[in-house]
């Protein structure tokens, strides 16, 4: 949506950054404060409020004239966001029995693949109807607020069955650990959304391609996550989460210093790599938290899913800026930073099943 809002509402490159940081804040900093709640008391009809909050958010952007006016419509769909993930993410903890890695990667590839599509509504809505266009997307807003009340009428009566079983999370909390996977992961979120944000910015405005073909190589890149979210999340319960983590950070650097040189068919193979390596530990990482501190299933999968992936809502505001002063070629170039800082600080990371070792003495 970046690209209609510079072209209709004429938003410099700070200002998007702008938008996507208050979008990702307003949902980060919320999702930690309410999975702590939840985890003491779960709230099922959360899950059918943030879906009609976030519908009406974005339909509600057809109606901005202005920076300030979009950026009401931003928050409200960051709280949308904010109010889903935590209970979201425990009814995906709770149903998945022992693949806690698997589950944990169908919830998180369904959030993924919708943000995928996102860039299909360029062509399909907003190119025939400008920023109007997102009036639409109140539809499967509502259509999710309906499918949702389902799914928390069963979370009801599980929670009551499992209140009077009177369980509770067992298991050490290891928080020197998860605050040096929250660092990794906002590290991860920062690239992330720097490509996310300002890629197809940086073929429109550099590579001269049209807006719908850069949207199109968008996709690609958040569809292959969506992919590597999935069988990322389905490794974790074979496989090390520290292995899989280190590898999404560096194992992308290539593709990502290819970028510059790589149009057509090539370059979407690259930006598909790319996008499947980068986010081939979004779900591990969440089953990671949950692991370390067992205790807090809402409050981790908040900071997991919410404040370390609103990070990226930061950085986008930073890069924004400079995208403006040194230009948007050297804003993707530094991006290699990124990988590189997330492994030198994932490799102090615990082995998975010696969570308090390492990390814990390192903080």
């Amino acid at each position: 949506m970046l690209p209609v809002l510079q072209t209709d509402l004429g938003l410099n490159y700070a200002q998007l950054g702008i938008v996507v940081m208050v979008a990702n804040i307003t949902a980060s900093f919320f999702q930690p404060a309410l999975g702590y709640m939840t985890d003491k008391k779960p709230l099922p009809w959360l899950l059918p409020l943030a879906a009609l909050f976030a519908g009406l958010g974005l339909s509600g952007i057809a109606l901005a004239d202005s920076f300030v006016e979009v950026l009401l419509m931003v928050v409200l769909i960051g709280l949308g966001s904010a109010t889903f993930h935590p209970e979201g993410s425990r009814v995906a903890h709770l149903a998945a029995g022992p693949r806690k890695g698997l589950a944990q990667s169908i919830f998180q590839v369904g959030g993924n693949a919708g943000q995928a599509v996102g860039p299909l509504m360029i062509p399909l809505l907003f190119l025939p109807f400008g920023l109007k266009g997102a009036a639409w997307l109140l539809v499967p807003a509502l259509l999710g607020a309906a499918a949702l009340l389902i799914v928390a009428r069963w979370y009801k009566h599980w929670t009551v069955t499992w209140e009077k079983k009177g369980h509770a999370g067992a298991g050490t909390n290891h928080y020197g650990a998860l605050a040096l996977l929250v660092s990794v992961v906002s590290i991860r979120s920062w690239l992330h959304s720097g490509i996310a944000s300002f890629l197809p910015l940086y073929y429109i405005n550099v590579t001269g391609f049209n807006t719908a073909t850069a949207e199109v190589y968008l996709f690609v890149f958040l569809m292959a996550g969506a992919i590597g979210t999935f069988v990322g999340g389905s490794l974790a319960d074979r496989f090390s989460k520290r292995h899989i983590l280190l590898f999404s950070m560096v194992g992308g650097v290539p593709f990502l210093l290819l970028i510059p040189y790589l149009t057509g068919l090539a370059g979407l193979i690259n930006i598909f790599a790319l996008g499947f390596i980068c986010l081939s530990s979004f779900a591990v990482t969440v089953v990671y938290a949950q692991e370390l501190v067992p205790g807090k299933v809402g409050m981790v999968s908040g900071l997991m899913i919410g404040f370390a992936i609103g990070a990226g809502g930061v950085g986008a505001a930073v890069m924004g800026y400079f995208a403006n002063v040194l230009g948007i070629t050297t804003l993707i170039e530094l991006l290699l930073v990124f990988p590189i800082l997330g492994w030198l600080l994932g490799v102090w990371l615990p082995k998975d099943g010696r969570k308090g070792t390492a990390a814990s003495a390192s903080l």
